[in-house]
């Protein structure tokens, strides 16, 4: 008999479709505007058009809310219509204060 899990995630994710800048920090010089699916305090899943390279180390910003953080690429899946499903491990001290804010101002429907 198959046995399932369930795995419950540490930290809330906030639905948002928000502004997103990633500049990449690697050799490669790359920059892209994308947007956010969600986010969390320990990352966010951004909707990009071109695919990052996994555990490249990437600036995150988020011009709207005057936030940034360094962040590393967990993973970069290919969605349907050609863009990418890119997920970021936030690698920069976050403050609480400042995803807290970020979820105030924003109105987000919960699951």
């Amino acid at each position: 008999m198959k046995q399932q899990f369930t795995v419950k995630r540490a930290d809330e994710r906030i639905r948002t479709k928000v502004t997103a800048l990633l500049i990449s920090g690697s050799d490669r010089v790359g920059m892209e505007t994308g947007f956010t699916e969600n986010v969390s305090l320990r990352g966010a899943r951004i909707i990009t058009t071109k695919r990052w390279r996994r555990d490249e180390t990437v600036l995150l910003s988020l011009p709207g809310f005057h936030f940034a953080s360094g962040a590393r690429v967990a993973y970069c899946d290919s969605l349907r219509d050609g863009s990418f499903g890119t997920g970021l491990e936030f690698t920069g001290p976050i403050e609480d204060l400042k995803i807290a804010a970020l979820a105030t101002m924003i109105e987000f429907p919960r699951k």
